[in-house]
C-alpha cells in the first residue's frame, strides 16, 4: 500500500497558483500529493463559523467550505487530534466532520466520547485494509474525549522539572531541565487498541500530535522531548505500521524501529492565513500585553523546510522516500530548488543517524537502513 503523507494543513480558501504537475523550482508542489493509494494529513484547524475562541495563544478556524478544497487537492484521510481541534469548542469539530463527511476526506481523533474520539476509521485498498488512529499529546486543559464528554483521543504527558541550585546562582536565567513520560493508562489503552486493530487489519498507522516546536525547544535538549522515543517504541511493539507525527512545524527525523517506520515530524505542508492565525499572531507587540510568558515568532527558517513523504507499506516493513519541498512567504507549498533539496535531506540524514546511526539517505530522498554504511558510498549525502 502506497502512502503520501505530509504534515500540517490549514486550508482557508487562499488564492492557489495553477495545479499542474510542478516542473521546477518555486512551482506549486500539491501535484505531489497525487500518485499514491492513500493521501494522508493532518488539519490542524477546526472548519466551521460558529463559536467562540477558546481563551489560548492561538485559537485558528478555517471556513467549512474548506472541507471541499481538501478533497479536491487529493486528501483522503486526516487526522484531527491537535491542540487546535477544539478552539471553537465541540461544535466546531461537529461543523468540521459535517464539512469533512459532505466532500468524502476520511478522518480520525475526534468523537462525541472516548470510544468514538479512539476508534480507527478504516481504509480499504484493494484487498487490504489499513486502521488509522489519530492521538494528541500537546494537550491544552479539556480537550480530551471522556467517557462523558466530546473531544479528542488523547496520549497524555506527565511531567517535572530538574534543575541545579548551584548552577542557578552562578548562571541567572538558565532554564530546568524537562523531565516527560506518557501517562501509563493512556498508553496502555493505545496498545489495547493498536493491537486489536492488528488482529483484524493489514496495517495500522498512528497520527501524533506532539513534540516541541522549534522556537521553544532548548538545544541542549535535541529535536525530541524525553517520552516521544519510548512512547513511539511502544506503539509499534504494540503493532503500529507506521508513526506519523506532527506539531513541531518542522522537519525531525525518523527511525525505523522493529517492523516498523517513526516520523518523529513531518513539518508543515500547506499553512493558509485563517481566521486567529495571521504574520504576528505568534508575536507581543508591546511587551505589557503578553498573554503567556512564551511568544516567539514562528516564522523562521524550519517552518518553510518540509517534505512530502512516501511510505510504503507491505509484507517486508515499511519503505520510505522523501520529496523534500519549501514553503513560500505565504506557507505555500512550492518545489525547492536541487541546492534547497540537498540541504533538506542532508538535515533530515544527520538528525536520523542521530536516533540510529546505520541510516542513510540516498539523493533522490530514499531512506533505509544499511549494516554497513559506508562513508563514501555513491549517492549518500554526507
Amino acid at each position: 500500500m502506497d502512502l503520501t503523507v505530509v504534515g500540517d494543513v490549514v486550508v482557508a480558501g487562499w488564492p492557489r497558483r495553477p495545479r499542474a504537475s510542478p516542473a521546477g523550482p518555486g512551482d506549486p508542489a500539491f501535484g505531489l500529493l497525487r500518485g499514491g493509494d492513500l493521501t494522508i494529513g493532518n488539519l490542524e484547524v477546526p472548519l466551521t463559523g460558529s463559536g467562540q475562541p477558546a481563551e489560548k495563544l492561538v485559537a485558528m478556524r478555517a471556513p467549512v467550505s474548506s472541507a471541499a478544497e481538501l478533497s479536491a487537492l487529493g486528501f483522503d484521510l486526516v487526522s484531527l487530534a491537535t491542540n487546535h481541534a477544539l478552539d471553537y469548542g465541540a461544535e466546531g469539530m461537529r461543523d468540521t466532520v459535517r464539512a469533512l463527511d459532505s466532500t468524502g476526506v476520511l478522518h480520525a481523533g475526534f468523537g462525541e466520547d472516548l470510544d468514538e474520539a479512539t476508534r480507527p476509521r478504516v481504509v480499504s485498498v484493494g484487498a487490504k485494509s489499513l486502521a488509522f488512529f489519530s492521538f494528541c499529546s500537546a494537550l491544552p486543559l479539556g480537550y480530551n474525549a471522556t467517557t462523558g464528554r466530546a473531544g479528542i483521543g488523547a496520549i497524555r504527558v506527565r511531567q517535572s522539572f530538574e534543575y541545579d541550585s548551584g548552577f542557578l546562582d552562578e548562571t541567572p536565567g538558565t532554564p530546568p531541565f524537562v523531565h516527560s513520560v506518557a501517562h501509563e493508562p493512556d498508553v496502555r489503552l493505545a496498545e489495547k487498541l493498536i493491537s486489536e486493530a492488528k488482529q483484524h487489519h493489514d496495517f495500522v498507522v498512528i497520527a501524533l500530535h506532539w513534540g516541541v516546536p522549534f522556537c521553544y525547544l532548548p538545544s541542549v535538549q535535541g529535536p525530541l522531548a524525553q517520552y516521544q522515543r519510548p512512547l513511539a517504541h511502544r506503539l509499534v511493539e504494540a503493532g503500529a505500521d507506521l508513526v506519523i507525527g506532527h506539531h513541531p512545524h518542522c522537519l525531525h527525523p525518523a527511525e525505523f524501529h522493529e517492523h516498523g517506520l517513526i516520523l518523529y515530524s513531518t513539518g508543515n505542508f500547506v499553512f493558509d492565513w485563517c481566521d486567529g492565525w495571521s504574520p504576528d499572531s505568534m508575536v507581543a507587540r508591546e511587551a505589557g500585553h503578553l498573554s503567556a510568558p512564551y511568544q516567539p515568532a514562528l516564522m523562521r527558517g524550519p517552518w518553510f523546510e518540509s517534505a512530502v513523504f512516501r511510505v510504503k507499506l507491505g509484507d517486508g516493513g515499511p519503505e520510505l522516500r522523501l520529496d523534500p519541498i519549501q514553503l513560500d512567504s505565504d506557507s505555500q507549498p512550492i518545489m525547492p530548488t536541487p541546492e534547497a533539496a540537498k540541504s533538506i535531506l542532508a538535515r533530515f540524514a544527520e538528525a536520523s543517524r542521530e536516533l540510529d546511526p546505520s541510516i542513510v539517505v540516498v539523493a533522490d530522498g530514499t531512506v533505509r537502513r544499511s549494516v554497513e554504511a559506508q562513508p563514501t558510498e555513491k549517492g549518500r549525502l554526507q
